[in-house]
């Protein structure tokens, strides 16, 4: 039975998805602080191939030749493409805006341009197999994707970073890594809006570990203060942000003021798909952060379905294919793709 691998290599995780039969079977999210050095992506590669099956096709999708270690992003995507492939046995093909090419016709042409930052493409490609109109929104750690399906097909007006952050596609907020001060420049809290101090205290991480919407398996990034991830010690680091300690009120307030930071993200995440749902009836989420999805798709009245429910199979472990949905979509793509390449190739051999 056919057995192939989908990779997505961030900056800040690696996410893998084995697809056997059409079926995503298992699915890896493993931290690669890229910025601390390549040697994060050479032991995430490595315990996700250990505990592979042999003789598996793998697919590739980056998102992190952006990482400030590499001079620019066609040095980041020719440093990742060497360094994976030369970790993972077997075929590497290769996702590009194009559609997918075996890494052995890049090597001695590897160009950034139609391969860095195309993750984002895969789940609303597979996606438009399934639904006429939809938007889609996968909400990472550090970054939110939106993507519009119309007709069946892929609408989206940006192709690249820039265009997409242009056209209001690509956010950047996350639940985990994101800085507060970043989310907002002032907060509501006892009656007055309070200016947040312009420092890396605090994360939407801490935000939803207070609240209670952040397993810790999904909560793979170090703290801002390199402190632990208690809630006592996340809500230190919230009053932080508005020139408190936590010593200074109760727990109770603590939790109000991260209510007032999640109210804020929900709020720009449904300003930016009211520039985008128009024609939708359903929203699609995904992403470790797609538990804010529901509520947003009931202020905007659409649908609400999750990534998973367009994917088969029943991966077991913290991880389902709506976690890591560009790694499992690119899974099965890749399956469908090696399929009709090799029916393709039967037919004109008969």
């Amino acid at each position: 039975m056919s057995l192939r691998v989908g990779w997505d290599l961030g900056g800040a995780h690696v996410k893998a998805a084995l697809c056997r039969g059409g079926a995503i079977e298992k699915v890896w999210q493993l931290p690669c602080p890229l910025w601390q050095g390549l040697e994060w992506l050479d032991r995430a590669v490595a315990t996700v191939v250990e505990s592979l099956p042999t003789c598996c096709d793998h697919g590739v999708t980056l998102t992190g030749e952006m990482a400030d270690i590499f001079p620019n992003r066609e040095a980041g995507v020719r440093a990742l493409l060497a360094r994976f492939s030369a970790r993972v046995p077997g075929d590497v093909h290769v996702f590009a805006d194009s559609g997918f090419i075996p890494l052995s016709n890049l090597i001695n042409s590897i160009s950034h341009q139609p391969i860095a930052s195309q993750n984002w493409r895969l789940p609303p490609l597979w996606l438009s197999h399934h639904l006429d109109d939809a938007i889609y929104l996968d909400i990472g750690s550090t970054t939110t994707d939106i993507a519009v399906i119309a007709g069946g097909r892929l609408r989206n007006q940006g192709r690249d970073d820039h265009e997409r952050l242009r056209s209001g596609e690509l956010l950047y907020f996350g639940v985990v890594r994101t800085s507060l001060m970043a989310l907002t420049q002032e907060v509501p809290f006892q009656g007055h809006r309070v200016p947040l101090m312009a420092e890396h205290f605090a994360t939407t991480a801490d935000v939803y570990r207070i609240l209670g919407h952040l397993s810790p398996d999904k909560d793979q990034v170090e703290t801002a203060d390199g402190a632990d991830k208690s809630v006592e010690s996340s809500m230190r680091r919230l009053a932080r942000m508005i020139g408190r300690d936590f010593e200074d009120a109760s727990p109770s307030v603590w939790r109000h003021l991260a209510r007032s930071f999640h109210e804020i993200l929900l709020q720009r995440l449904t300003l930016a798909c009211l520039r985008h749902c128009h024609r939708a009836t359903c929203l699609v989420g995904a992403g470790v952060g797609r538990f804010l999805l529901p509520e947003v798709a009931r202020r905007l009245d659409l649908t609400w379905r999750d990534f998973s429910d367009f994917v088969t199979g029943s991966p077991g472990g913290g991880f389902n294919a709506a976690d890591c949905a560009p790694a499992a979509a690119l899974a099965l793509m890749l399956d469908r793709y090696l399929r009709d390449d090799k029916m393709n190739s039967n037919q004109s051999g008969r």
